[in-house]
């Protein structure tokens, strides 16, 4: 019972986050897929592990032939190649415009948003949301006990 109960979480993991890898590799439903994408990323190592751990008898005798070793070699290589060439191209351009956009002053970021001063003000009172006008989104989010990423949604609904 516990061989197969592995089997299928590792089969049914696995298929569930090759397709959502595909999604977002495509960019479908990007913002819907990459939680349930990394939540299951954990998911699937609990299920490997759970399936090693049943199967590990039958398993080990993979381990010991040479096409084992040499996927394993040829996949470590491809990360590593993934992650340096990473590693070169600096700070990552969507965090800092996020970065940018949520320390700005609140009347700059605005703008981005196609909102007046008074269409804010507006926005933010009937959401209950406390401010300064010249304070910034991360400022109100804090003093608000909220995510910032609210703070946008509510001036951007």
């Amino acid at each position: 019972m516990n061989k197969t109960l592995a089997t299928s979480l590792t089969t049914i993991t696995f298929l569930i986050i090759a397709i959502s890898g595909v999604m977002l590799f495509f960019h479908f439903f990007d913002a819907q897929v990459k939680e349930l994408h990394e939540i299951l990323g954990l998911v699937f190592m609990g299920a490997v592990v759970f399936h090693l751990f049943y199967n590990w008898k039958s398993m080990k005798n993979y381990f010991n032939k040479k096409i084992f070793l040499s996927s394993l070699i040829v996949g470590v290589l491809v990360s590593a190649t993934f992650v340096g060439t990473s590693l070169d191209q600096g700070e990552n351009p969507k965090r800092t415009i996020i970065e940018t956009v949520l320390k700005a002053p609140l009347d700059s970021s605005l703008s981005l948003f196609k909102l007046t001063n008074e269409q804010a003000k507006d926005k933010l009172k009937k959401a209950d949301i406390t401010f300064d006008e010249q304070t910034t989104i991360l400022a109100i989010a804090k003093s608000n006990k909220t995510s910032p990423f609210k703070i946008i949604a509510i001036l951007t609904k």
